[in-house]
């Protein structure tokens, strides 16, 4: 299959609610792309602006850490956006293999993630969805930060629920103000990074429970168990990029800077441990039911 008289459509890399990616040969320039679709069934207003706002944002940000656009058009009823290729895997993967990182390992990326973040932020871009599925790590251990579908700009807002009330987002990594249904910042995204961290050092995210609505509420009234197996100092700074109140987190660009420090000073022989299994894959569809929350 062919798109645009140029992209040779190759292989399904991965398939979900909001579209399909493809692994693609862009004929023009010779190169390989990936190319996301958004399937024809799926394409009602909603989903296209959705899809239209995905692909402004990716084009916005020129980040190392984050997936380069280099295309976005219309094709047949519908739309395809042509990205870089990452040959990797996600850390949601690499997760389930190895469960917890050595905490030298979650810093470095972390801070990966965090410098993504920090220009992103600085074009007024949030992305609103971190979490591990969402993060491409290459051959040589750079962090890329994918998947802008539900992302928003600061200037811009828009609505944080579908029209049939649910939430867009994944309810491991929510940051308590999404789930009491109030406007998005830079500042989720940092909690969602710290959530991130959270299971990487843990090998489990900060809050589980049988529901979304379950885990929804936890992040809203509940502090997380402190992860013993670090030291101090990081403890406290995650108890940071955790805070409730999104005044007092950190911006991105300082997470960034600590966790850079934190992965050249922490010790380098942690033992990897399996990782729990979770009631709730992350995977599952990226609509969280039953919120807002009461608070």
């Amino acid at each position: 299959m062919r798109i645009a008289n140029r992209y040779q459509l190759e292989t399904v890399l991965g398939r979900g609610g909001m579209g399909e990616v493809w692994r693609a040969t862009d004929e023009l320039l010779g190169r390989p792309v990936a190319i996301k679709l958004l399937p024809p069934e799926h394409s009602d207003a909603d989903a296209m602006e959705r899809f239209r706002r995905e692909a402004h944002a990716g084009a916005v940000v020129n980040n190392p850490h984050v997936i380069g656009v280099h295309d976005f058009g219309p094709y047949r009823d519908s739309c395809y956006l042509v990205m870089e290729l990452v040959d990797g895997d996600n850390l949601a993967a690499e997760l389930r293999r190895q469960g917890c990182f050595d905490p030298a390992d979650a810093a470095c990326i972390t801070a990966q993630v965090a410098e993504g973040l920090a220009a992103a932020h600085q074009e007024g871009v949030v992305h609103r969805d971190i979490k591990p599925g969402n993060l491409l790590i290459t051959a040589d251990r750079t962090v890329k930060i994918a998947d802008f579908g539900i992302a928003c700009f600061v200037q811009d807002p828009v609505e944080d629920e579908c029209p049939d009330g649910h939430l867009l987002g994944t309810s491991y990594y929510v940051a308590p103000e999404r789930a009491a249904a109030q406007p998005a910042g830079p500042a989720a995204d940092v909690y969602s990074l710290g959530c991130v961290l959270y299971q990487l050092l843990t090998g489990g995210p900060p809050f589980v429970a049988d529901t979304p609505t379950g885990i929804l509420r936890q992040h809203l009234h509940r502090c997380p168990a402190q992860p013993d197996q670090v030291r101090p100092g990081f403890r406290r700074y995650l108890s940071r990029m955790l805070a409730k109140d999104p005044a007092d987190r950190p911006e991105a660009s300082d997470v960034a800077s600590w966790c850079w420090h934190a992965y050249r000073e922490a010790p380098h022989h942690t033992e990897p441990v399996p990782a729990p299994a979770l009631p709730l894959a992350d995977t599952a569809p990226v609509t969280v039911p039953g919120v807002p929350v009461a608070v």
